[in-house]
């Protein structure tokens, strides 16, 4: 559902490019294929046509399974932020929440502490200009549907 949304401004907007699970990102330590990733136009114009490994998108998402939580607030929210990603947000959906991890400065190295936004709040992107949706449209399928019609 994010990833409607996201793809949906970001088209409307001409900011770059939003990629789901299958854009692999190539980071010193690890490969990684995040759930969403942002790229920005001035990254986007670097790529190639058949282009397989990324460099560090500037926006990242990942959803939280009981497989994959170690791992997403572990090693991967350390890559990411060694690696320049400016914004990773990590979407519960099982306490229907979002943690928003911000660089607090280009040349930093590891993030703030979590902004954590509930299900009655809204979230805004640092990153992605103007992105700003209910969290409640990330998490449930009627809500989504009225932030897309709120974007177009």
């Amino acid at each position: 559902m994010l990833s409607r949304l996201l793809s949906i401004h970001v088209t409307v907007k001409k900011l770059g490019e939003v990629a789901t699970e299958k854009a692999t990102i190539s980071l010193n330590r690890n490969d990684y294929e995040p759930d969403i990733c942002f790229f920005s136009a001035a990254q986007v114009a670097t790529f190639e046509d058949e282009q397989v490994l990324f460099p560090a998108p500037d926006f990242v998402v990942e959803i939280l399974s009981k497989k994959t939580a170690k791992n997403d607030r572990g090693v991967k929210r350390e890559d990411y932020a060694a690696h320049g990603i400016r914004e990773y947000w990590i979407v519960d959906p099982v306490r229907l929440q979002i943690e928003q991890y911000l660089l607090p400065t280009e040349e930093a190295r590891e993030y703030f502490p979590a902004r954590i936004h509930r299900l009655d709040d809204d979230i805004e992107s640092r990153v992605i200009k103007g992105f700003s949706i209910p969290v409640r449209a990330v998490l449930e399928e009627v809500a989504n549907l009225e932030a897309l019609k709120n974007l177009v």
